[in-house]
């Protein structure tokens, strides 16, 4: 701390040797802020292309999520900074000059021949004061446990970047859902109305009933009405994207990377994943540095009863005037040790070793956590893999039904009422078909947050 005072003060005292105290610990983050953003630019005229890649980038830098966490990062190696002081030399340079008049009078000084006023004089002083902790323990095991604390925050820092990631994924492979689903809502209407058109034109041939007529109407109006949802969902869902990634209010984008078509199974090995997630995880790597830095910080506690040794230190020149050079000093060292805290010692031990307890207790937590979370998202991996098959076949089996349906009321053989169910077991496989696809491919990025591992790497069209 560098300081200069001036103006008629008294002379000046050491720093004081109390370290500082540590940064208070920031709010931790909610899973709610994954979803907000901070708009970053204003909304240009061009529609933007985003990649999956190019809109991970921009959640990483506008994400509510990870700039509260790189706030708190920073919040913790402010704290690691101030447990430093306290081991570093605090050197304060301080001035004054002053003018003044002394009643000794006012102080019962009265003998014969003194005046009972002294002055008016002039005394002026510049000098640098040093302050230095050459010994204590309890400071140096504090900086540790602030060391750990940043190591910790940095690790929390990297996990949240991670859901950031999962986060933006998602809501990325869920756009392209929706789309999918405008998309197949259309292609429904289209035939729908095909079908009402030729049921129409059967009609005015003679070769089928109203009936036939009105049922392909109330099948379009039916598809028409998925379109309008559909259409709705997308914007609403548009909206949120463009949000999460800190898009400006009002700006276009359209999203290049297209949902993929179910990539093989990968193979898996509990046992190997859960391994795999306690090495990587940074959220357990932030647990065990909190273990570590609760540890230092009781040793810090305990510490306290050691005897501390300091050095005091100033020179600098004194006279009634700056340019009346008597150089003067002082040099000391100190050495303290407390005898009676009133309690005070043993009740902050006390609490610094339950604060590790707790630390302990859910590092441990965690780490049965993560594997249950590994094992989970295996089981969901391996449900919507096959789900996604099966998808796939019925939607398959359903277009091929829609064919045999339309195939029979051309020759005049049935009804339209086949083509009509035929057509919306269609649309429902077709729908069924894209969200199983969107929630492999969610699956696939949260094993990979699980493991520890980088989701955007999980997802198909991310490379």
């Amino acid at each position: 701390m560098l300081a200069l005072a001036l103006g008629a003060v008294l002379p000046a005292q050491a720093p004081s040797s109390s370290p500082p105290s540590a940064a208070p610990a920031p709010a931790p983050v909610s899973a709610g802020d994954l979803l907000g953003g901070v708009p970053r630019g204003r909304a240009s005229g061009q529609v933007l292309r985003l990649s999956l890649a190019q809109a991970v980038s921009r959640g990483l830098q506008a994400n509510l999520a990870a700039l509260l966490a790189s706030s708190q990062t920073a919040s913790a190696r402010a704290g690691r900074l101030a447990a430093l002081s306290g081991l570093l030399p605090h050197v304060q340079a301080q001035a004054y000059d002053l003018r003044q008049k002394v009643s000794l009078a006012a102080f019962g000084i009265n003998f014969p021949g003194v005046p009972p006023i002294i002055g008016p004089f002039n005394v002026a002083d510049a000098r640098l004061y040093l302050h230095e902790n050459l010994l204590s323990l309890s400071n140096f095991q504090q900086w540790r446990a602030a060391r750990a604390g940043a190591q910790a925050a940095a690790s929390s820092y990297r996990q949240i970047r991670n859901l950031v990631v999962e986060a933006v994924s998602d809501q990325y492979q869920l756009t392209l859902a929706d789309a999918a689903s405008l998309a197949a809502a259309q292609a429904q209407l289209a035939t729908a109305t095909q079908a009402w058109r030729q049921a129409r034109d059967k009609e005015k041939s003679g070769l089928v009933n109203a009936l036939d007529v009105v049922r392909a109407q109330v099948q379009r109006a039916a598809e028409r009405q998925r379109v309008i949802a559909a259409r709705y969902a997308l914007a609403g869902q548009r909206l949120r994207f463009a949000r999460m990634i800190g898009l400006p209010e009002g700006q276009r984008y359209i999203l290049t990377d297209r949902l993929q078509a179910l990539p093989p199974a990968p193979p898996l090995n509990p046992r190997a994943a859960v391994a795999e997630a306690w090495r990587r995880r940074p959220d357990l790597l932030a647990a065990a540095q909190a273990v570590r830095a609760a540890q230092l910080s009781a040793a810090a506690a305990r510490d306290r009863r050691v005897p501390q040794f300091s050095l005091d230190a100033n020179y600098g020149t004194i006279g009634h005037t700056f340019t009346a050079d008597h150089p003067t000093f002082v040099v000391e060292g100190s050495l303290s040790m407390p005898l009676f805290a009133g309690g005070q010692i043993r009740a902050a031990t006390a609490a610094a070793r339950q604060r590790l307890r707790r630390a302990r207790e859910r590092l441990a937590d965690l780490r049965a956590a993560v594997a249950e979370q590994v094992r989970l998202a295996l089981l969901n991996l391996q449900s919507s893999y096959h789900q996604a098959r099966v998808a796939a076949q019925a939607r398959a089996y359903a277009t091929q039904e829609l064919q045999l349906a339309r195939d029979r009321f051309h020759a005049g053989v049935a009804d339209n009422l086949d083509e009509v169910r035929a057509e919306q077991a269609l649309a429902q496989a077709n729908q069924g078909y894209i969200a199983s696809l969107y929630q492999y491919n969610a699956a696939r990025a949260a094993l990979a947050t699980a493991l520890g591992r980088l989701p955007l790497a999980a997802m198909p069209g991310a490379h």
